[in-house]
């Protein structure tokens, strides 16, 4: 059975696909072609000591940058993955490889590239099987750090789990004329600018130039506004003589958000609403002296609510006037490409980088709207020389704002009115409105029994209380608790754990949760988190068991996937791993069960999806009769030796499946 963790599902609305979901789809239809069909600018492969892989056996990863085709890299396992670590952000746009016995192998792979924030897919499909030599694998360039080889095993002359490559070579250019995404000439064609105006550095002192829609849409500017050399971002550059608004003494090339169709300034208030702004951008020059410059940040009224601000290799998020609040990194490179995600509700701001949450500021006004850009920090007064080849320099690779008003729907809010950061697979999807199975914790004590089931008995003398699994130490009703608008499940020292079933049995459905885990001891044995579909007759063996979230210890920062064939009396199934994903974070994990496919997502992006498969030994992998879900911290150990630990749960959402 073939698998693939591509969507295929179309943005919502209309316009240009974002840059994440275009590489995507350019990424399905790479050709391989000999390594000497097009010639890269530069070879930019690492040394030996940046290459690591998740597994492999007496042949490591360092073999495939060793210039030795009788060398490799052997990893076991659907999920067996190889990364090259470049040390800095460069563009890449083609990869080549040499498989292992590549005249009888056809390897299964994927090829992704670190964004800053999650790993995205650029090839999905195999090796050609002809040749042992390089072969040259090319996509749209795109601006990264990090490259991966993610393998699931190989075909041809039988077929096995083994990922073998005897090299690797990574090789940086601009790809072919007609790019395919990296050819843009003007601004909007890589960002969708139609709710915002520019304001440049040039003009009369107190009153610079500014271009509004719809002249924004046929609008660069070659030094200060333009598409960047390899047409997958914009360059906003600001001088230290340039020209500043009437309220600052520093310059800017910065947009600034809109109404809908760019025609008059917005505002929003801080405690009505959810408003997100989620921008993938890079500081790439910095003036002298005072080598300070603003890439994005929340405006009010007449001052600054934050910032990003990068000073030197320094960068923060700045409060009010204090521009030194919260310090996110001290080694900052310039050319890093780096993901910043504001979401405003309920009077706070969560200010998120690359996927984390680094601060949550207290702030309540009306008057609010977001910026992008650069917004240069020094001027002729404190920089020199006091001319244009002295001056900041932002490039930005993609931007969106949502807005939602409190009232449910679209634009920064889920169906039903939820609160939404932009990565929910069923904002992204259209899942819907939430059915009212559905759980927001936003009450406190035990969790609601209309929603969920707990442990019930008296095993060791404790009301709630039955044996764990396997028999190890006891699920507990005491060990789920609601409060602050978070389910706590416990896991004990002393084996006791938690445990919840939710009451609503189904065949298919679509389900999402926001949660982590933590542990909370020294030492010990880990407890094993897990969110799963289990059958409502039972038997796995019969039924099937879909185990879409698990993983046995929050800090390897790895998820596993476990689908379970219904009709298989040998437990066949289905394995996926993705690596790294920092589990000890909030992440949002979707699960989608219908007639035609097993799908799951990480943060609104597919990580696996599969189908069909029956045999003499199994029957097809969507085919459980019915199921529900459970939200489990399992204890594979037994009553004592275990390292405490807790799983926090934000949400749980449900949409149904109509058939």
């Amino acid at each position: 059975m073939r698998h693939t963790r591509l969507s295929r599902s179309a943005p919502r609305g209309g316009g240009r696909l974002p840059l994440a979901v275009a590489l995507l789809v350019a990424g399905t239809a790479a050709v391989v072609a000999p390594a000497s069909a097009q010639a890269a600018e530069e070879e930019v492969t690492p040394g030996a000591s940046a290459v690591t892989a998740s597994t492999s056996d007496e042949n490591g990863p360092a073999n495939v940058v060793d210039g030795d085709l009788g060398t490799r890299w052997s990893g076991e396992g659907d999920g067996a993955w190889l990364q090259l670590d470049l040390g800095s952000t460069r563009t890449v746009s083609e990869v080549r490889l040499a498989v292992h016995q590549g005249t009888s192998r056809q390897n299964v792979f994927e090829l992704q590239y670190w964004n800053g924030s999650r790993w995205v897919t650029v090839y999905d499909g195999q090796s050609s099987g002809t040749t042992t030599a390089l072969e040259s694998y090319e996509f749209a360039p795109v601006q990264t750090s990090r490259i991966r080889y993610l393998g699931h095993g190989y075909e041809g002359e039988g077929e096995g789990d083994w990922n073998s490559l005897t090299e690797v070579e990574v090789w940086s250019g601009t790809g072919d004329d007609d790019g395919g995404g990296g050819g843009a000439e003007l601004p909007s064609q890589v960002l969708d600018l139609s709710d915002w105006k520019v304001t440049l550095p040039i003009g009369d002192d107190g009153d610079p130039t500014e271009i509004f829609q719809p002249e924004l849409d046929g609008y660069s500017h070659d030094s200060y506004f333009t598409v960047n050399e390899a047409g997958d971002g914009v360059r906003f550059r600001a001088p230290v003589n340039g020209v500043t608004t009437g309220g600052s003494s520093y310059p800017r090339s910065e947009l600034r958000e809109m109404e809908e169709g760019g025609g008059d300034e917005t505002e929003w208030s801080s405690t009505s609403g959810t408003h997100t702004m989620t921008v993938r951008e890079a500081f790439t020059h910095l003036p002298e002296d005072k080598p300070h410059v603003v890439g994005a940040q929340i405006h009010g009224g007449d001052d600054d609510v934050t910032a990003v601000r990068l000073e030197g290799s320094e960068l923060w998020i700045t409060e009010g006037d204090e521009s030194n609040h919260h310090l996110i990194t001290d080694d900052y490179e310039l050319g890093t490409v780096f993901e910043v995600r504001y979401v405003v509700s309920g009077g706070e701001i969560d200010i998120y980088y690359n996927g984390q949450l680094e601060t949550t500021l207290d702030h309540s006004d009306s008057t609010n709207y977001f910026k992008a850009g650069a917004y240069t920090q020094a001027n002729c007064g404190n920089s020199s020389p006091c001319s244009s080849s002295n001056y900041g320099e932002v490039e930005i690779y993609d931007v969106t704002v949502t807005h939602g008003d409190g009232s449910g729907g679209d634009n920064g809010e889920g169906g039903g009115g939820q609160p939404t950061d932009g990565t929910e697979a069923a904002v992204r999807y259209d899942w819907g409105t939430p059915h009212p199975i559905s759980d927001e914790f936003d009450y406190t004590g035990p969790v609601d029994p209309e929603r969920w089931a707990v442990p019930s008995g008296d095993v060791g003398g404790t009301e709630g209380c039955w044996a764990g699994h396997a028999n190890n130490g006891r699920r507990c009703a005491k060990n789920s608790a609601v409060a602050d608008g978070i389910l706590t499940m416990t896991g004990e020292a002393n084996g006791d754990t938690g445990w919840l079933r939710q009451r609503l049995e189904t065949q298919y459905g679509r389900w999402e949760i926001r949660s982590r885990s933590r542990n909370v001891g020294d030492s010990g044995e880990t407890y094993h988190p897990l969110h799963l579909i289990w059958p409502t007759a039972g038997n796995r063996l019969e039924n099937g068991e879909y185990d879409w979230v698990e993983y046995s210890n929050p800090d390897a920062q790895c998820l596993t996937s476990f689908m379970h064939y219904p009709q298989s009396p040998t437990d066949e199934k289905e394995r996926t791993d993705l690596c790294p994903v920092d589990m000890t974070e909030w992440h949002n994990f979707a699960f989608e069960w219908t007639p035609e496919a097993l799908v799951g997502y990480v943060d609104g992006e597919e990580w696996f999806r599969y189908s069909d498969g029956a045999n003499e030994d199994r029957g097809n992998i969507q085919d459980m009769p019915s199921g529900h879900l459970n939200i489990q911290l399992d204890n594979f150990t037994g009553e004592s030796g275990l390292r405490p630990a807790v799983f926090e749960v934000d949400w749980v959402r449900f949409y149904e499946v109509t058939t």
